[in-house]
């Protein structure tokens, strides 16, 4: 029965690339949506930049971006579909399952009437009253946690610690502008080493040595503060080209929250 089973995961990077991963290779029939203009910045685990190339590759699966009306037709090739995120166009298609994936940090809208099933990932949602389950997003013990009732964890807005960096790892926009990179995934840099700069003449440099993992598309025209890079500080023993432990904890979380929920309910007969 699961193959018979559609879940739209709204939202298209790293977690919700992971979670679309997990419940593709798993045999559900699974697309995605996101924005024109994609902010991923680890685009070599995310579906997210077939919206701007028109296909995407993440640990060998395909996803290709297409409208509504032609999603049985990428399903049938065995590729994952990936639509602009209009609820008033996808809704239609009358998905089972809906995972928001879109890690909006805030209080968001309900989703629960969306669809049959709804899952929320991180804090925003309130299991039992915005959508039906909530899966924790925050790493520790309870990474991948299911939540019936109540929330996940509130957004530090700190990144999470890896190999004892948190905020110096992430790099913002220093302005508004568009954007050039020297530097490229994979690779490995020092401190003060430039990796771009923003209309030509604002620098980018790395704060800290490490191997580059997150790069924002050169499309996407930046504002001042946005997210555009990530260095993970443990460089090359990083498999950059590998979804991360935490996105594939949280893709099996919901996961597992979908099985209890087919097995409670007339779709799991």
């Amino acid at each position: 029965m699961i193959n018979d089973i559609t879940v739209w995961v709204r939202g298209a990077g790293e977690l919700g690339s992971a979670t679309a991963l997990v419940l593709h290779m798993t045999g559900f029939r699974v697309f995605l949506s996101e924005l024109p203009v994609p902010l991923a910045i680890r685009r070599t685990v995310t579906f997210s930049d077939a919206v701007l190339a028109g296909e995407s590759y993440v640990e060998g699966v395909k996803s290709v971006h297409t409208k509504a009306h032609s999603i049985s037709r990428i399903f049938t090739k065995g590729h994952i579909p990936i639509l602009m995120d209009n609820p008033e166009k996808i809704l239609p298609l009358e998905p089972t399952i809906l995972v928001d994936a879109r890690m909006l940090k805030h209080r968001s809208e309900a989703i629960k009437n969306f669809t049959t099933f709804t899952i929320g990932l991180g804090p925003g949602f309130i299991a039992g009253k915005t959508c039906h389950a909530v899966v924790e997003t925050m790493r520790g013990h309870n990474l991948g946690k299911i939540i019936w009732q109540g929330e996940a964890l509130p957004n530090t807005k700190i990144p999470g610690n890896i190999d004892g960096e948190t905020v110096r790892r992430v790099i913002h926009a220093p302005a508004k502008g568009i954007l050039e990179w020297d530097a490229d995934f994979g690779d490995l840099v020092a401190e003060n080493d430039l990796m771009g700069t923003i209309d030509k003449r604002h620098e980018i440099k790395a704060p800290l040595g490490g191997l580059v993992r997150g790069l924002i598309s050169p499309d996407v025209p930046v504002e001042k503060g946005l997210k555009i890079a990530d260095i993970d500080p443990r460089g090359e023993s990083v498999d950059y080209l590998s979804v991360s432990d935490k996105a594939r904890a949280i893709g099996r979380g919901v996961l597992e929250v979908i099985l209890t929920f087919l097995k409670k309910s007339k779709f799991g007969s």
